[in-house]
């Protein structure tokens, strides 16, 4: 079986009072879970286009100033045992951004602004939110639970974004 890599990028956005916007995917591999707004890069886009459609896309917001976090590889197998192997681009948004009222997500069966300590999102994300400085996940836990979830989860690149304000 050949598994295909699928490129991607993803955002990280603050939302209003310490909050980060989480999307629950209703398809893939993360299908159920709490994630960041993000998807596969279309042919033609550029990672940053990618990172602002995503966010439009699923979650309503718009984002104009982006700080790259980093690179990160995936590889594990979904629910019905299919494997994937992504490589993410991840942004983190520069300034805080709101979901619209009423705003229903492309593909995604809810929207909501929670701070990171309220929600177990997915493992891949825990670290992410660890590496943008929005969240701090205890490493032992996102490295369990990558095990339980039998992902393999490498960072190929990571720049730390500077603070943002007010946090």
């Amino acid at each position: 079986m050949s598994v295909k890599v699928t490129l991607g990028a993803l955002v990280v956005v603050p939302g209003p009072g310490r909050t980060v916007t989480f999307v629950r995917q209703e398809r893939g591999p993360y299908a159920g879970w709490w994630l960041l707004p993000g998807g596969k890069v279309e042919f033609g886009e550029s990672l940053v286009e990618t990172a602002r459609r995503e966010a439009r896309e699923e979650s309503g917001c718009v984002v104009d100033e982006l700080a790259e976090v980093g690179l990160y590889e995936m590889r594990g197998h979904g629910p019905e045992g299919n494997p994937y192997h992504f490589v993410m681009a991840v942004f983190r948004a520069e300034h805080d951004s709101r979901v619209p009222e009423g705003f229903s997500g492309h593909h995604v069966s809810e929207v909501r602004q929670m701070p990171p300590a309220s929600v177990r999102p997915h493992p891949t994300d825990m670290w992410i939110l660890n590496d943008a400085g929005v969240a701090d996940y205890p490493w032992d836990e996102v490295e369990q639970a990558l095990r339980v979830e039998g992902i393999t989860m490498t960072r190929l690149f990571h720049r730390a974004p500077t603070p943002l304000p007010n946090r």
